[in-house]
């Protein structure tokens, strides 16, 4: 989570609110200008609050969906050069307890499946997996893959019960900039800064509120790399079958210990 890593992919969305109803429901206070130029800490606007509750909300009450992701992870070389890294990936999740993300990048093809009893991670590729028993919730899950495995499912932290106090949590400043296309819809773009990092959301206008794109910059790396990603083809309360999530090895795939799992989908730390 953006709390305690320094990139993480983040699925968002939210609703458009007025700023009368954030400031009744939330208490929130629009960020006035700062003698010298400098921004008050922990302020945040009352529009990019009410989005921002309003995007936790809809996520939240989803009982399951899919959605297609690009990812482009900036790392640097040795002699200072950038490199932009690309993955696709393709998520499913269905509520409490259930998430598969299958991604296609630098490493290969890999699957991470969590079907409330196990965790799997398997590169097809390399024909190698891993298995842990799973935690009772996606917010344990969730944290067990960072932890154990060292890998992050693409917009993991907006999979957790309370998106909003993750993408709040340690928040320095908060302002909406305004509605933006992307890919010809009208979207709400959220700019946030905390200690070590800043990151932009840009987040679709209308009932169906779901994130077109979100951009976290490193400010305490060298460089200060960017990480993005692009999410499309939402399906809000898909159908998803429990055999999506299940898993079982195929017979002449090696298991390899927890350890030494193949670092699959990564949200590009």
């Amino acid at each position: 989570m953006l709390s305690r890593t320094m990139r993480t992919m983040i699925l968002v969305s939210a609703f458009a609110g007025t700023t009368a109803y954030a400031e009744a429901r939330h208490g929130a206070t629009t960020t006035p200008p700062a003698s010298g130029g400098e921004e008050q800490e922990g302020v945040i606007e009352p529009k990019a609050d009410a989005e921002l509750h309003k995007m936790s909300d809809y996520l939240a009450s989803l009982k399951s969906f899919r959605v297609e992701t690009t990812a482009i992870d900036e790392k640097f070389t040795t002699d200072g050069q950038k490199i932009q890294e690309i993955s696709d990936s393709t998520i499913a999740v269905k509520r409490p307890g259930a998430m598969r993300v299958d991604r296609v990048g630098p490493r290969g093809h890999a699957v991470l499946r969590d079907d409330g009893r196990q965790i799997s991670v398997i590169n097809l590729d390399k024909n190698v997996y891993a298995e842990a028993p799973a935690p009772a919730t996606l917010d344990e899950a969730i944290d067990k893959v960072r932890e154990r495995l060292q890998i992050e499912a693409p917009g993991a932290d907006l999979l957790m019960s309370d998106p909003y106090e993750t993408l709040t949590d340690g928040l320095a400043t908060g302002r909406y900039i305004g509605i933006e296309p992307i890919d010809n819809v009208k979207a709400h773009h959220l700019a946030v800064t905390k200690d070590n990092v800043d990151y932009q959301i840009w987040i679709q206008d209308g009932p169906q509120a779901v994130p077109l794109r979100y951009v976290i910059t490193s400010k305490d790396m060298p460089g200060q790399p960017q990480f993005t990603v692009e999410l499309r083809n939402w399906q809000p309360n898909a159908t998803v079958g429990r055999g999506t999530f299940s898993f079982t090895a195929p017979p002449d795939a090696k298991r390899i210990d927890i350890k030494s799992a193949p670092k699959t989908p990564s949200t590009g730390e």
